[in-house]
């Protein structure tokens, strides 16, 4: 067996025997997710209305509810032991592929392995594991993909770059964040980068575009907007009117700056709405007739919530206008709670108290997290009850350093003639995707988001773990370097 494979059945093997201690310590599988996030179509119709409700939706791209929806509809009484086997497939995939990602960027097999497993057994990836949401496909596609594209870089060939456009077809399917400009960008890059590779890039990318434009174009047909979510003008309220006192509130309604709307919480419950709508007549469709899911929570793709989406963006506009300081404190809520560890999160409250112990452990050790409380205060909840300096004990101090030094790091090799010609032509165009991508998510969950910018960031944590152990390698030759790529480097 060769080293490297040997590191592979390494880290599977760190994999099994974490998991079996977390499960004997007391963590269990919580699919809660699917009857309750705001994000799902409700329970009821993915059993029975499963196909029309995926069509109609609108207030999420449809990939990840047609997935769960099809799980629910197969195994109606057991989905949630299918789904944590499936995260559990999933988990073992992310090991392997984080491994070799690393290698993948010179690093020695021994640092490989010892990098991912230090992330495979992170109480956050454990977290997101265990938890029936999409953050761990996407960190799961992620890794896909920059291996697609090292893979199509060294034999440029049309099978890799089908591979690499269709990781981020699903990425675009699943999660909102990645818009088709994404997409379109990333292909962009790799026509000017790979010139030898323009047609197969094509023959992969066109494809892509086609069906995930599909998506918005779809939505512009039904519901006027050609959006793959249409979710952004409550969104804004969040970073707007959502962070003003109710002094503010009343004061800027008091101006006409924005509307009454502007005093109640964003994605609120229909009825609150009430005088600021008109009811659209009944369609006959379930998805988009409903008040509240069959769970009791609002149903988010109701076609009157258009109308408040729209209501919204207008006082979201007003503010960042007439007072800024409210997207101010929005900023300042998302750029703290990113840099928190990932498992730093109202999700994992329901570990036993052993878990909780090591995960606090950990994130002391691991991430420089010397404080936490027990509520999840954020940057402005802290400050109100006399932290000031003292916040940034609350989040990961290492991860304050380490995450630019991986970005400023990566961007100089990119940039610097002397350091680009220490890799090959495979690995600068996996460093500067990897760079890309972690600069676009980053941008949109700090600028675009407010809370839980911890939870937003964890799908890019294989990407810094990987960028991490690139600053780390041997200089010089490594026996773990890729081939070089058939193709001109760029001057």
């Amino acid at each position: 067996m060769n080293t490297r494979r040997a590191g592979e059945v390494s880290v599977l093997a760190v994999f099994a025997v974490s998991r079996l201690v977390y499960f004997l310590a007391g963590f269990r599988f919580n699919a809660t997710p699917v009857p309750t996030f705001w994000q799902m179509i409700d329970p009821v119709l993915m059993r029975t209305d499963l196909f029309r409700s995926v069509w109609y939706l609108h207030m999420q791209p449809p990939g990840y509810n047609l997935a769960v929806g099809l799980t629910v509809k197969l195994f109606p009484d057991r989905y949630g032991d299918v789904l944590w086997a499936v995260q559990i497939a999933m988990g073992a995939a992310i090991a392997v592929l984080l491994f070799r990602l690393i290698c993948r960027l010179g690093v020695p097999v021994a640092w490989a392995f010892v990098l991912s497993s230090i992330f495979v057994i992170s109480p956050g990836c454990v977290l997101f594991e265990d938890l029936a949401s999409y953050e761990y496909s996407v960190l799961l596609f992620l890794l896909l993909s920059a291996l697609a594209l090292t893979r199509f870089c060294e034999s440029l060939a049309t099978r890799w770059a089908v591979a690499f456009f269709g990781c981020l077809l699903v990425l675009e399917l699943v999660r909102n964040s990645f818009h088709l400009v994404y997409m379109l960008a990333v292909a962009a890059g790799l026509l000017w980068f790979l010139p030898a590779g323009r047609r197969a890039i094509l023959i992969a990318v066109l494809p892509a575009v086609l069906i995930s434009g599909g998506v918005y174009v779809k939505n512009g047909l039904l519901f006027g907007r050609f959006v793959a979510s249409t979710w952004a003008g409550m969104a804004t309220g969040v970073t707007t009117s959502f962070q003003l006192t109710d002094e503010e509130a009343d004061d800027l309604v008091k101006r006409g700056i924005v509307s009454p709307l502007a005093k109640i919480a964003p994605f609120s419950e229909l009825s609150d709405y009430e005088p600021y709508i008109h009811r659209p007549p009944k369609t006959g469709i379930p998805v988009l007739d409903q008040d509240e899911t069959s769970t009791g929570h609002p149903n988010f793709n109701n076609l009157a919530y258009l109308q408040l989406h729209d209501q919204y963006l207008v006082n979201s506009i007003a503010i960042w206008r007439h007072y800024p300081i409210a997207y101010a404190r929005s900023v300042l809520i998302a750029w703290f709670s990113y840099f928190r560890p990932a498992s730093d999160s109202e999700y994992f409250d329901v570990a036993p108290a052993s878990i909780q112990a090591w995960e606090r452990a950990f994130n002391a050790v691991v991430f420089g997290q010397l404080r936490r409380t027990e509520d999840r205060e954020n940057f402005l909840e802290l400050k109100k009850s006399g932290h000031n300096l003292s916040r940034v004990l609350y989040t990961g101090m290492f991860l304050l350093v380490v995450i630019p030094a991986t970005v400023i790091w990566g961007l100089a090799q990119l940039v610097s003639p002397r350091w680009r010609r220490r890799w090959t032509q495979a690995q600068l165009a996996v460093l500067g995707f990897m760079l890309f991508t972690i600069v676009y998510l980053t941008l949109v969950s700090t600028l675009l988001s407010s809370f839980d910018g911890n939870r937003y960031r964890f799908p890019l944590d294989g990407f810094f773990v990987a960028l991490f152990g690139g600053m780390l390698r041997v200089r010089g030759k490594s026996p773990d370097r890729l081939k070089a790529c058939p193709t001109k480097l760029p001057s």
